[in-house]
């Protein structure tokens, strides 16, 4: 039986080793995004109804935003289930991933990427970017856990060739505007990431031997 515990979502403070967005400019309290004006008595503008964003699980320990699961699979062993992580991070995590192995603990650490995306409709999308995190597999006999966190939106690069912008996913969180937007890119890259986790079961899964008798 798989049984694994529902997947999360936290948002944390980040350290000085992980790049990102600036956090130590306060937000501009001045600006109003109308999407978060009180809606006024009487008939009521769709333009102006509070907006309802997404809502994320806050760790009061980490302040990380964090997606993660226990999944419980009784019928592998360590080895296989370490192996079935590194081979699934090699075919999903892109060429410039950076890997930190605890043998000893049976950790392993990827800091890798995804293409991010903006869904227009059910059958378009446009690039944005990518959405750069670290994931971790903490491996045992008959269980693994996996975490996905240090969250990183990186836009489109600029034509001139430099670097496009970077913005934790806690700044889009928090932040009091363009809230819409920001919250989109939340939301699209949720549907993403969850994905992702479900890729990660499936190739963690114990295979199915069917028995050449059994037919």
């Amino acid at each position: 039986m798989l049984g694994f515990v529902a997947n999360q979502s936290f948002a944390q403070v980040q350290d000085e080793s992980t790049p990102g967005y600036d956090f130590s400019a306060p937000p501009d309290s001045t600006a109003t995004d109308t999407s978060a004006i009180p809606a006024p008595a009487g008939p009521i503008d769709p333009l102006l109804k509070n907006y309802d964003r997404i809502v994320l699980v806050i760790d009061s320990a980490t302040n990380l935003i964090t997606y993660y699961g226990v999944v419980e699979q009784e019928e592998s062993g360590s080895d296989s289930l370490y192996f079935r992580a590194k081979r699934w991070a090699a075919a999903n995590l892109g060429k410039d991933i950076k890997i930190e192995v605890d043998k000893r603990n049976q950790k392993i650490t990827y800091v890798g990427s995804i293409p991010a995306y903006a869904y227009l409709n059910k059958y378009s999308k446009r690039s944005i970017g990518t959405f750069e995190f670290k994931l971790s597999f903490l491996i045992k006999e008959g269980r693994y856990k996996y975490q996905i966190t240090n969250l990183v939106h990186e836009g489109l690069k600029p034509a001139d060739g430099g670097k496009g912008p970077r913005n934790y996913f806690e700044y889009y969180y928090s932040s009091t505007t363009k809230v819409r937007e920001n919250d989109n890119i939340l939301r699209n890259a949720d549907k993403d990431i969850l994905k992702l986790i479900e890729s990660i079961k499936l190739a963690l899964r114990e295979p199915i031997i069917v028995d050449e008798d059994d037919w």
